[in-house]
């Protein structure tokens, strides 16, 4: 069967790369797209726009080329068309599950739906109908404070049948993490529910097995003895540091994790430098990034950034969720944690002060406050 993908050249609001290009765990969106339609036995064809009838007499799957989806996002709706009338389009949706509204932002504000851009055509069809596709949901929940959450937990929920829509760069971050901790699906789905349950509790000793059991490491690593590697892919001439933890994350080529640095539930892109120290959380990093004295939380970094002692906010002391700037104007993200987007070549010192949802323009540079000032033109005069 063919699936054909609509490509209209776009770009990543904000940060302007190609969406084509955009990272997608340790590869590129429509690298990604071609690896998922392979997988499940789909033939991609890239095209303008919508085949008119007269090109085609069979019906074929179509998406727009900023979808992110699954392969068991597509294996589900394989399994529906076979079932579905065969005089009527359809379009794809996904149930409300915790696992979706974590990690596909809506692209709308009130949106209680997930529906994409994402149909099965039939030749001659006239109308179109919803349908919604649903996979199996493998809870996970981090405690936190209710004075931060209100419900006092931050879901981590597992689930195959999975897409988003990636219209600005936090978008592209809550699905690169989503994706990243769907690694654990294929050790989960074969549990019995007792040792799942065990498995679901962050820090146990089960899970703590079953996390080393899908670590996997490139060619020439150096991984101090104290440090702590769990669920996570390091790439070639990776280095992580004494004392330092890694955590079901994905680690680029030649980055280097520093002494008692921590990376949790991130994707890091190649040639990165965390240093010693410095915290990692829920974030996406491109190539050639730059982190020193976080903590760095629920954000993405743009290539060649570089981030000094920042105060990367992530939450409103109010309690409400967090508005987010995106293609489709302001959004609300319906989450009540998400941190900065920070633009490629961006370079920001220490003491700056960024409040949650807010993309640090591309090539900006945030000089850290003044405190001292020197009148180097008066020789005589002493530093205020």
């Amino acid at each position: 069967m063919r699936i054909y993908r609509i490509k209209s050249n776009k770009t990543l609001f904000a940060f302007g790369d190609s969406i084509a290009n955009v990272p997608v765990l340790s590869t590129t969106l429509a690298n990604y797209q071609e690896k998922v339609c392979k997988e499940v036995g789909l033939t991609l064809i890239d095209v303008e726009e919508t085949l008119a009838d007269s090109l085609t007499t069979v019906g074929y799957f179509e998406f727009d080329e900023s979808l992110l989806f699954t392969a068991g996002f597509l294996s589900a709706a394989i399994a529906q068309i076979k079932n579905s009338p065969k005089d009527k389009h359809i379009q794809f949706s996904i149930a409300t599950q915790e696992s979706l509204q974590r990690f596909s932002l809506p692209t709308q504000n009130g949106q209680t739906n997930w529906k994409f851009p994402f149909f099965y055509r039939s030749p001659g069809a006239l109308e179109i109908i919803d349908v919604e596709l649903k996979g199996r949901e493998f809870p996970m929940k981090i405690s936190i404070p209710s004075q931060i959450v209100p419900i006092g937990h931050y879901s981590t929920n597992q689930n195959e049948v999975f897409a988003s829509e990636i219209i600005s760069p936090f978008h592209l971050l809550q699905a690169n993490i989503g994706l990243n901790i769907n690694r654990s699906i294929p050790l989960l789905k074969y549990l019995p529910k007792f040792l799942y349950e065990r498995f679901a509790e962050p820090y146990n000793g089960m899970a703590t097995l079953g996390l080393k059991l899908i670590n996997k490491r490139g060619k020439n690593c150096k991984v101090h003895p104290s440090a702590v590697v769990e669920g996570s892919i390091l790439g070639d001439n990776v280095t992580v540091g004494a004392n330092a933890v890694v955590r079901l994350s994905i680690l680029g080529d030649n980055t280097y994790v520093g002494d008692s640095a921590v990376v949790n539930y991130s994707v890091l892109g190649r040639d990165n430098y965390v240093m010693t120290g410095n915290h990692l959380q829920f974030s996406l990093t491109y190539e050639s990034v730059f982190t020193i004295h976080g903590p760095y939380q629920f954000s993405i970094f743009g290539r060649n950034t570089a981030v000094f002692a920042t105060i990367n906010c992530d939450i409103r002391l109010d309690e409400k969720t967090i508005a987010i700037p995106t293609q489709n104007g302001i959004v609300d993200s319906q989450q009540h944690l998400l941190g900065i987007a920070y633009g490629h070549e961006a370079k920001v010192g220490a003491s700056n002060i960024i409040a949650a949802g807010r993309i640090v323009p591309n090539g900006t540079v945030l000089n850290p406050p003044d405190f001292i000032h020197l009148k180097f033109d008066n020789p005589n005069a002493h530093a205020e």
